[in-house]
């Protein structure tokens, strides 16, 4: 299970629309942007919610962050193997085409 809320980061619900997340993400962008808060404790508040924006953006990423994994953590094909972020579903569904195996 990921160890970071990324809804929680951002300050939405669970079931924020995209839209939502955007405006979020654009409201704490202004406030922690490097250009305007130099402090490196705000540098890093920055990178977590751009990681966070990342993920509730994208379609796949978000699915697989609700389904317990970590999109960002298994990434660029690191560390690999079975559960680096993955699901069983999609894994079997990797395998058999999600449609079942006859």
């Amino acid at each position: 299970m990921p160890t970071t809320d990324y809804y929680e980061v951002l300050g939405v619900s669970r079931d924020a629309s995209t839209d939502e997340i955007k405006k979020a993400y654009r409201r704490l962008a202004r406030q922690l942007h490097p250009d305007v808060n130099p402090d490196p404790g705000t540098q890093e508040r920055f990178k977590e919610i751009t990681n966070a924006y990342e993920v509730l953006t994208d379609p796949g990423k978000r699915e697989m962050y609700d389904l317990g994994g970590d999109p960002l953590a298994s990434g660029n094909g690191a560390g690999g193997g079975f559960g680096a972020g993955f699901s069983f579903t999609d894994i079997m569904d990797a395998f058999f085409g999600g449609t079942g195996a006859s």
